[in-house]
């Protein structure tokens, strides 16, 4: 009797472009409903140990990585957040993925501090999550009050000349021309300029969806994060930030020695897959 063994279609990271260092895992203010992580009850300090971000750094190559990216829950939670992002400003760019619930005018203005005390003169970027342009619809997904300190943190932020891009999860499946026209609209109102590359669109990501992958499909042109970058966990690398809680993401325990092949086996890569763009790297 023949049996056939279907095997997920692989990839093979070219280079890591990018890094991503998952914060915390479960410590976060706002509970999302399209989150993708599974929330304890229980308040669990699963903060990253900074050593191991320093270990981590020291073992990758600085001059392949253009971007470190700062996230998990709500990587700005971290108790030692402002060293880290210190640290890590010393080695690349750092883009801060956030809710922006921890940003206000003083913090802004020692961000900026931050940033220009650093001799290589690499950038802050900020990746704000909001979800809707009108506040009822935004809080009705991310919790009453979201949207209004979101955009405080969008005006302090630009106040002290950061460039904010906003991460829009698209939750009510919204035209893409659609909902970045009537977010710069928003933006005007709030006298914050802003041009195409201000507004990172990610779909809707759900475990429970899975989209076929056509046999004879050309991955190797789809440009997603397994092609270049790995996510650093208290746990081990992990070839996503969306797969750091299941082991089929996991590349090896440390970044000296880790697996530059993904097999894409999930239901967030098949979906992953049939977008035209990454879904938390930067589209520059």
């Amino acid at each position: 009797m023949n049996k056939t063994i279907i095997k997920a279609p692989a990839v093979t990271m070219e280079k890591m472009s990018s890094l991503f260092i998952e914060m915390t895992a479960q410590n976060c203010n706002l509970r999302c409903k399209h989150c993708y992580i599974k929330f304890n009850d229980k308040k669990i300090k699963d903060f990253i140990p900074i050593d191991l971000i320093k270990q981590s750094l020291n073992a990758i190559n600085r001059e392949e990585t253009e971007y470190i990216h700062l996230t998990g829950a709500e990587p700005m939670m971290h108790p030692d957040f402002n060293n880290i992002l210190r640290l890590c400003l010393k080695y690349s760019n750092v883009i801060i993925h956030t809710n922006a619930l921890n940003i206000n005018d003083k913090k802004a203005r020692f961000l900026k501090k931050v940033e220009e005390e650093n001799d290589l003169e690499h950038e802050i970027i900020f990746m704000i999550s909001i979800d809707h342009y009108i506040e009822k619809e935004n809080d009705e997904i991310r919790g009453r009050g979201s949207f209004r300190k979101a955009i405080h943190a969008i005006q302090s932020l630009v106040k002290y000349d950061f460039n904010p891009i906003l991460s829009i999860v698209n939750h009510y499946n919204i035209p893409e021309y659609e909902l970045k026209n009537n977010f710069k609209e928003l933006c005007n109102s709030i006298n914050f300029e802003t041009s195409d590359i201000n507004f990172k669109i990610i779909p809707l990501m759900s475990e429970d969806k899975e989209i076929e992958i056509k046999e004879g499909t050309d991955i190797s042109r789809i440009n997603t994060e397994c092609r270049f970058s790995r996510t650093l966990t208290v746990n081990g690398v992990f070839t996503c930030p969306i797969l750091c809680s299941d082991n089929r993401g996991k590349s090896g325990s440390d970044f000296n020695n880790f697996s530059t092949k993904s097999y894409l086996e999930t239901p967030y890569c098949t979906q992953c897959l049939s977008n035209s763009h990454s879904l938390f790297m930067l589209d520059l």
